[in-house]
C-alpha cells in the first residue's frame, strides 16, 4: 500500500505492518495540543459565545511536529494526533455554555459554590466526564452505517482529511500558524496590561479637558480638537464640550473614548447617531473565528445589524423608550429590555424548528442503528459491544453519583420516590437522552455540519427541572452539562472518524484513543473555569458575565429560561414573537437560521461586529487570491490569532491570581 491510495481496505493490506498510526508520540502531541486547545477555545466560547472545532489546527500543528520537529510522522499517525485532540477539545463548549449560568444565578457562590473546595465542582465534573464517554459509546455502534453505508458527508471531517492528504507545506502552514499566535499576543497585551496594573497613571485633569481623547488603557492621548467657528465664544465652547460629553455607556461619568485598550468607537468618530452602537471591539480572536467561519459566518453578524442599526434607533425615534433614556443610553436599555428576549425566543424557535426539520434524519438514524446491530460485518475492525456497554455502564453510574448529590427535593413529576430512586431515574433517562440527542446531532452534523448544542441545553435543563422540580437547578445544570459534553463529542467523533475513513485509518484504533482521552477535556474545562472566575472576582468583582470580559453569552440565555420556569416574570409577548421569528427563518435554506440570527441579537455587539469583519476579510481574500489559498494559509493564521489571543488571557490571569 502507499500513501497515494489511502482508501485500501485494511484487510487487503494490513497498514498497521508498513505505517505507525496510534504511536506514543501522537497520543501525547494529541493530549498536549487538544489540553491548550481545550483551554483556548472555553475562554473564546465565555468571551464571543460560540467555539470553534479544533480538529483542522492539529492536523496542521501535527504535521510541523510529527513529521517537521520528529521527522517520523505518518499521515495516519497524524491523524491519531488531531483525533485526540479533538476528543480532549471538545467537551468545553457543553460546560462553558451551561455550568456558568450557576455562577450567574449566584454570583456570590452561597448557594452553588461552583470552587475547587465544594463537592458541587467535582460533581459537575464527574457529570460531564460520564457525559464524555456516553457520547463517544453510544455513537460508536452507528459508525458503519452513517459513514460507510449512508456515506454522510460530514463537512469538518472531510475538510480535516484533505489537510491530511496534502502534507507537502505541513510544516510552513505550522510556522504560518505559530505568527498568528505572536501576532494576537502582540496585539492583545495591552489590552490585558490594564488587568495587572502596568503601565503609566492616568493624565492628572484629562477628565476636566475640552478637548476629546483617545485612551489606551490608564494613558490617554489627545485627539486634535476641530476648529471652532469663534474659538472664543464662551457659548461656542459649551456646545462642543456638552456634544463630546453627551456619550457615557461605560457609566464612569467621563466622556467615552473614540479609541481604549479594549475598544473602537467607529460611531463617534464618524459622528453616527448617539443611539446606534457602531463599536468594534480589538480582539485577534474575534476576528480570526470571522475568517475561520467565511461567508457563512455573517448570519450571526445580521442579528446584531439587525438589532443594533435599526430596532434599537427604531424604537426610540418612535418614542417607546422611558422618557429618562437618553440616545446614548438606547444601546444599553434596548439589550435588556427586548433585544435579549427576542434573541431567546429566537434561538427556541429556531432549535423547535431545527428539530422539527431533523425528523427525516432522526428517522435515518434510528434506521442507522438497528442496521448497525444487525451487521456484524465489521469483524475487528469496531470496538466490541462488550467494551461500548462497560463504559457506558460506568459512565452511567458516574452519572447517577452525580445526580444523587445535587436532587433532593421532593417536587416535580418524580416527586413522592424514594431520593436515590429519583436520582437513578434522572441519571437514566439522562443516558437515554444522551443517547437519543447525539444520535440526532451527529445526523445533522454529517449533512449540514450543525450542531444547536444551545438549544439541546435549553430543552435539557427544562425536562429536568420539570422531573425534579423547578428548584433544583444544580441538579438540572449537572445533567445539561451533561448532556452537551455528550452530543458534542459524539458529533466529533462522528467527524473524525469520517476523517480516518477518507485517509485509510483504522476506525477501532481510533475509537480507542477517542474513548480513552476524551475524559480529560472536562476536567481542564472545569479547571479553566476556575482560572477565569477567580481572575474576575479578584479584578472587577464579579465572577462572570456581564460587565466582565467573559460574559458568557449562552449561560446568560439561559439562566433568563431557568428563571422564566421558576415563576419569575419574564416577557411572554416579546419571547412568543421572537420564536416565531425563530421558526420563519428557520423555513429558508437553513433550519439553524433561527438560532444564529438569535444568538446574535444578544452577544456583545462590540465582537459581533468585529467577527464579521473577519468573515468580510475572508471574503475579501478569496477574492483576490482564490479560495484555496484563503483556505489554505489564511485559516493556520487566523487559527493561530484564536489561541494567541487566548492563551495570552489566561497567562495573564494566572499571573493576576499569582501576584494579587
Amino acid at each position: 500500500m502507499s500513501l497515494e491510495n489511502p482508501l485500501l481496505p485494511s484487510e487487503l493490506a494490513p497498514r498497521e505492518a508498513r505505517y505507525r498510526e496510534s504511536t506514543v508520540a501522537a497520543i501525547v502531541f494529541g493530549l498536549v495540543v487538544g489540553s491548550i486547545m481545550n483551554a483556548s477555545i472555553a475562554y473564546a466560547g465565555l468571551k464571543i459565545g460560540f467555539t470553534i472545532g479544533g480538529s483542522a489546527i492539529a492536523a496542521v500543528l501535527g504535521f510541523g511536529v510529527l513529521r517537521g520537529l520528529l521527522r517520523r510522522g505518518t499521515i495516519l499517525e497524524t491523524n491519531i494526533g488531531q483525533t485526540v485532540a479533538s476528543a480532549v477539545n471538545i467537551p468545553n463548549s457543553g460546560i462553558i455554555f451551561t455550568v456558568p449560568v450557576l455562577l450567574l444565578l449566584d454570583p456570590a457562590q452561597k448557594k452553588y459554590p461552583l470552587r475547587a473546595d465544594d463537592s458541587l465542582f467535582w460533581m459537575m465534573t464527574l457529570a460531564c466526564v460520564a457525559g464524555a464517554v456516553l457520547g463517544c459509546a453510544f455513537i460508536i455502534p452507528v459508525r458503519k452505517q452513517m459513514i460507510d453505508i449512508d456515506r454522510l458527508r460530514f463537512p469538518t471531517g472531510t475538510a480535516v482529511a484533505a489537510i491530511l492528504k496534502s502534507p507537502g507545506a505541513g510544516v510552513t502552514k505550522t510556522f504560518v500558524l505559530l505568527a498568528g499566535v505572536a501576532v494576537a499576543m502582540l496585539v492583545f497585551l495591552p489590552v490585558m496590561l490594564p488587568a495587572i496594573k502596568i503601565g503609566p497613571r492616568p493624565v492628572a485633569g484629562a477628565e476636566d479637558r475640552r478637548e476629546p481623547l483617545w485612551g489606551y488603557g490608564d494613558l490617554h492621548w489627545r485627539m486634535p480638537t476641530p476648529r471652532l467657528a469663534n474659538p472664543n465664544d464662551p457659548s461656542d465652547v459649551q456646545r462642543e464640550r456638552q456634544a463630546w460629553a453627551r456619550v457615557d455607556r461605560d457609566g464612569d461619568r467621563r466622556p467615552d473614548l473614540i479609541l481604549t485598550h479594549e475598544t473602537i468607537d467607529v460611531g463617534r468618530l464618524f459622528h453616527f447617531p448617539d443611539q446606534v452602537l457602531f463599536v468594534f471591539a480589538i480582539t485577534p480572536l474575534s476576528l480570526g473565528a470571522g475568517y475561520v467561519t467565511g461567508r457563512a459566518g455573517l448570519l450571526v453578524l445580521a442579528g446584531g445589524i439587525l438589532a443594533y442599526f435599526v430596532l434599537n434607533p427604531f424604537v426610540f425615534a418612535m418614542g417607546w423608550t422611558p422618557e429618562s433614556i437618553t440616545a446614548a443610553a438606547v444601546p444599553e436599555y434596548a439589550h435588556g429590555a427586548f433585544n435579549r428576549p427576542l434573541g431567546i425566543g429566537m434561538l427556541l424557535g429556531g432549535a423547535l424548528m431545527g428539530l422539527v426539520v431533523s425528523l427525516p434524519s432522526i428517522r435515518e438514524a434510528l434506521k442507522s442503528l438497528m442496521a448497525a446491530r444487525r451487521d456484524n460485518a465489521s469483524g475487528g475492525s469496531e470496538l466490541g459491544l462488550r467494551v461500548l456497554l462497560l463504559a457506558g455502564g460506568a459512565a452511567v453510574a458516574g452519572l447517577f453519583v452525580a445526580a444523587d448529590a445535587f436532587v433532593g427535593s421532593d417536587g416535580g413529576w418524580l416527586g413522592g420516590l424514594n431520593p436515590h430512586l429519583r436520582s437513578l431515574i434522572v441519571a437514566l433517562v439522562g443516558a437515554v437522552w444522551i443517547w437519543f440527542g447525539g444520535i440526532i446531532i451527529a445526523q445533522c452534523t454529517g449533512m449540514t455540519d450543525w450542531s444547536p448544542i444551545s438549544g439541546m441545553a435549553l430543552l435539557t435543563v427544562v425536562l429536568v427541572m420539570l422531573l425534579v422540580g423547578v428548584q433544583e437547578v444544580a441538579g438540572a445544570v449537572l445533567i445539561g452539562a451533561a448532556m452537551c459534553v455528550a452530543i458534542s463529542c459524539a458529533a466529533d467523533m462522528m467527524q473524525d472518524l469520517k476523517t480516518g475513513h477518507l485517509v485509510g485509518a483504522q476506525p477501532k484504533r481510533q475509537q480507542i484513543v477517542e474513548l480513552a482521552c476524551t475524559g480529560l477535556g472536562p476536567v481542564i474545562t472545569m479547571a479553566t473555569l476556575l482560572l477565569i472566575v477567580a481572575a474576575n472576582v479578584q479584578s472587577v468583582g464579579t465572577p462572570i458575565g456581564p460587565g466582565t470580559p467573559t460574559p458568557a453569552p449562552q449561560a446568560d440565555a439561559l439562566k433568563t429560561v431557568v428563571e422564566g420556569v421558576q415563576g419569575g416574570e419574564i416577557p411572554y409577548a416579546l419571547y412568543g414573537c421572537g420564536a416565531v421569528l425563530g421558526v420563519l427563518l428557520g423555513l429558508g435554506s437553513f433550519a439553524g437560521l433561527g438560532v444564529l440570527v438569535g444568538l446574535s441579537m444578544y452577544l456583545p455587539f462590540e465582537y459581533v461586529l468585529t467577527y464579521g469583519v473577519g468573515c468580510l476579510i475572508h471574503m475579501g481574500v478569496s477574492a483576490v487570491k482564490g479560495k484555496t489559498w484563503a483556505e489554505e494559509w489564511g485559516v493556520p493564521f487566523c487559527a493561530g490569532l484564536i489561541v494567541g489571543e487566548a492563551v495570552l488571557s489566561l497567562i495573564i490571569n494566572a499571573v493576576v491570581l499569582g501576584y494579587g
